[in-house]
């Protein structure tokens, strides 16, 4: 059973006047010119979930001969005339490009691969893991992790320069505790180490250790642009840090709201800044436009790049293609896999107190409303759950936690009963939960 959804735009990445956008669940490459028509390219790959925040799969790099396509599917490249090459087929973990030359990682792997569309010219030996890889002004910037990865084993950060010839300069490995929360190692004039975990970015000396904190820091991995890096943080967040409302570029529009910007000379604040609601998915400049496009969660944006504020408009397409939406193939028929998982939720989660699931709709929008009692609340409460993301796989899970532990998670981790009994009953007299 094939239905079909709009191309939604997910990581991109600029070049010139040309810019690239990647379908954030499908393997469909947009190719968007000067005067804004568009072609659509089909690229090897499989489909993605799409809704996981933070998650993804595959990236964009632009340069003067086209786009490379790098993740989960491996190395893909397309030019501008259309022509999709597989480069490698295995999964790639991390990558930048810095003049026309493409350095990879791969997870479990102590070296770094250097190639141009031409082919792999160098491989450079590490002595530790690659976490990220960033250009630089030495050629690239990546940032290790010593050991690998198990339970209970801490891992320490030891970061290098590699030159576009393939040199490998070392610098010192990093003391384990104080470091944990910086993951990533940026090139904004000086090396600066940023991450999610970490409240305070901080300054890396000729040692390439940290030397001294920044007052700002980065929630998502930054983007190494022709105008700079660019860092993301919430906004209500950086405007506490900074105690600057000047950067509070709130909009109306849906939470959460982040704010992305590049720092000045001094390290110390945005020296321009943009706006945009929902989680970050993808920004790219188009540098001989002039533009800052910016995709999210909640939708793309675009701006012109400047100094100070950075105005951002939501984009409205004059066309974007139909992606089919397809179910797995292991699935059969959608509609009768869902009356399946009906009847399997219902057996699992009676005894937890689930009283009955209604099935609404057909593949690929189908819903199922739950009605169930929850101890401490009086009366019947009921809530809805899709069943297929948008690219038609499933979202049920089978196993723990169940269904009812996950229903009433987060009814706790929402505000719990309390929030409850102050809601009134909505259709049917239920309380949506």
């Amino acid at each position: 059973m094939t239905s079909s959804r709009v191309f939604r735009p997910g990581p991109l990445a600029g070049h010139g006047t040309d810019l690239w956008l990647l379908d954030v669940g499908k393997p469909v490459l947009l190719h968007r010119t000067r005067d804004g028509s568009t072609a659509t390219h089909v690229i090897p790959g499989g489909s993605y979930g799409s809704d996981i925040v933070g998650h993804t799969p595959r990236w964009l790099h632009a340069d003067g001969l086209g786009c490379w396509i790098v993740g989960a599917d491996g190395i893909v490249h397309c030019d501008h005339t259309g022509i999709v090459t597989t480069v490698q087929a295995t999964r790639i973990s991390g990558s930048a490009l810095m003049n026309g030359e493409l350095a990879t990682s791969v997870t479990g792997v102590d070296e770094l691969t250097l190639r141009t569309v031409g082919g792999v010219f160098a491989t450079v030996g590490l002595p530790a893991e690659v976490r990220t890889i960033y250009p630089s002004s030495h050629g690239f910037v990546i940032l290790m992790r010593t050991g690998r990865y198990e339970p209970g084993v801490q891992r320490g950060s030891w970061c290098a320069h590699v030159g576009l010839d393939g040199t490998l300069a070392l610098g010192t490995a990093w003391e384990i505790r104080p470091w944990r929360g910086l993951d990533t190692v940026v090139d904004v004039g000086t090396q600066i180490a940023v991450g999610k975990g970490a409240s305070f970015g901080q300054v890396l000396d000729t040692e390439l250790t940290p030397a001294f904190s920044l007052p700002l820091t980065s929630e998502f991995p930054p983007w190494a642009t022709a105008a700079g890096v660019w860092m993301v943080m919430r906004s209500s967040r950086l405007v506490h840090r900074l105690g600057d409302s000047a950067f509070a570029t709130q909009s109306d529009m849906a939470q959460p709201h982040f704010t992305y910007f590049c720092l000045d000379r001094g390290l110390t604040r945005p020296e321009r800044w943009a706006g945009a609601p929902g989680f970050p998915i993808g920004l790219a400049v188009v540098p001989e436009l002039g533009e800052l496009w910016i995709s999210t969660m909640t939708g793309t944006f675009v701006g012109a790049t400047g100094s100070g504020p950075v105005s951002m408009e939501e984009v409205e397409f004059d066309s974007l293609p139909n992606l089919p939406v397809t179910a797995p193939l292991e699935l059969g028929d959608p509609d009768e896999w869902t009356e399946r998982q009906r009847i399997r939720l219902l057996a699992e989660n009676k005894a937890a107190g689930l009283l009955d699931i209604e099935i609404d709709g057909w593949f690929p929008t189908t819903t199922l409303i739950l009605t169930f009692r929850i101890r401490g609340m009086n009366g019947v409460c009921a809530r809805s759950v899709s069943v297929f993301d948008r690219d038609g796989r499933p979202r049920l899970w089978p196993g723990a936690p169940t269904l009812m532990e996950w229903i009433n998670l987060d009814i706790m981790e929402a505000g719990g009963l309390e929030r409850l009994r102050k809601k009134e009953p909505g259709r049917f007299g239920y309380m949506w939960t």
